[in-house]
């Protein structure tokens, strides 16, 4: 594969690095073989990413190799780009301490995997190449401890949390903030915040933005499909969609937000008007359950009215047709997550499209994310992209959906 014939022309470094980005191990080592020039990108190639478990078959891991490679050689230590970690309770014995012999500024991104989330060790995050980490992944964190060490990381511009096991009964939901005192100047460069949870309402949710909204620019929501449906008055609720919209307001960079994810919920739904109150003319979909009733305000309509925002991501019970009448000029990319057979907004959205051209909105591209069954229902939405110059895609999900198609990117720079 790496074989170079003699009279062939010399492939530029950058361009070798780039192709052994899809090679495997075998080919890095054959490459590294071909010449001298080609060793270097051979090496950055193998080193840039490391997985290390921690449970008992680690010594034979691929990582555990690599450590013991970089160990031996010190001047491998700075291509190491990525460092993923799986954690268990079993492997507690299995040091970390491996983790020193990086120096700093090196780590651009770490991926902290905890199971079960006793597992996660906000030890492990204070240390000194940790704290310098561009982008950080963390699942596992149970406690509000463990969620305080993933905000205390100076350099950190990037970071995705699963918090769909946090520990925020409603006893301690109340006094959440004083039990979470977050301070943004503990992490001054988060921009980008991806965060997946239990409920559309979480109260983490908006503890999270009253302190860092001011300075993100992207926001990324994912709510566990078959949302647990519980007692909880609308006066709440309506609380909770009045606080975040103010702190997505606040929010003066924060361009992108989205909402992934899709309920299942196999209760009647049931549309009634909401009274006049502090979120104005929204409605409420309220979700029958035996004697309790579950209401989401549909709070996305007036937060595609009242903010920056050029992204939107949204779950079906969280807007209606209303919000492409309220649609502010300069929104972007609009995306839907939809379980219905048929899209409820279909007419809605259709008159939005056929006044891209005529009335000179931004709207360049709209996604869509179904079951695949459901592709031939979005032909009359596509041709009308197609007729405005909206570029059309959509994305065949196998729900429920655990992890959605759109968490940031990993950035490897």
């Amino acid at each position: 594969m790496f074989a170079n014939p003699p009279g062939a022309v010399q492939v530029n470094e950058d361009v070798l690095h780039e192709l052994l980005l899809y090679a495997g191990p075998k080919e890095h080592a054959a490459a590294a073989l071909v010449a001298r020039l080609w060793t270097r990108p051979a090496q950055q190639a193998l080193y840039r990413s490391i997985v290390f478990h921690t449970w008992h078959s680690a010594p034979q891991s691929s990582g555990q190799r690599l450590i013991e490679a970089l160990r031996n050689n010190p001047h491998l230590r700075a291509l190491v780009r990525q460092i993923s970690i799986h954690a268990s309770t079993a492997g507690k014995d299995q040091a970390l301490d491996w983790v020193d012999m990086f120096p700093p500024n090196s780590l651009r991104n770490l991926t902290y995997i905890c199971w079960p989330r006793d597992a996660f060790d906000t030890v492990f995050l204070r240390r000194d190449v940790v704290r310098t980490v561009l982008h950080l992944t963390a699942r596992g964190p149970k406690n509000v401890e463990g969620l305080r060490a993933c905000f205390d990381l100076p350099l950190m511009e990037t970071l995705e949390l699963d918090l769909s096991e946090l520990d925020t009964e409603p006893a301690k939901q109340s006094q959440l903030g004083r039990l979470l005192p977050l301070d943004a100047s503990k992490a001054p460069r988060l921009k980008y915040l991806y965060m997946h949870v239990m409920h559309v309402r979480e109260p983490i949710v908006n503890l999270v933005l009253s302190v860092f909204a001011p300075q993100l620019h992207s926001l990324h929501i994912h709510v566990s499909p078959g949302e647990r449906v519980e007692h909880i008055s609308s006066e709440s609720v309506a609380r909770w969609a009045e606080d975040f919209a103010t702190h997505v307001s606040r929010g003066r960079n924060l361009t992108s937000v989205v909402f992934s994810g899709f309920f299942k919920l196999q209760t009647m739904l049931i549309w009634e008007p909401l009274s006049v109150g502090p979120t104005g003319e929204l409605l409420e979909w309220v979700v029958s359950s035996g004697s309790n009733n579950h209401r989401v305000q549909p709070f996305l309509n007036e937060l595609a009215r009242g903010s920056v925002v050029e992204h939107l991501g949204c779950i079906e019970g969280l807007y209606t047709k209303e919000l492409f009448q309220r649609l502010r000029p300069t929104v972007r990319v609009l995306e839907f997550y939809v379980e219905e057979e048929t899209y409820p907004c279909e007419g809605a959205l259709l008159d939005l499209l056929g006044r891209v051209q005529r009335d000179g909105l931004s709207l360049r591209r709209l996604r869509f994310f179904a079951s695949e069954e459901r592709r031939d229902g979005f032909w009359a939405i596509e041709a009308a992209c197609k007729e405005n110059g909206v570029e059309f895609e959509f994305f065949p999900v196998l729900p429920p959906l655990h992890n959605p198609p759109t968490r940031p990117a990993i950035v490897w720079d």
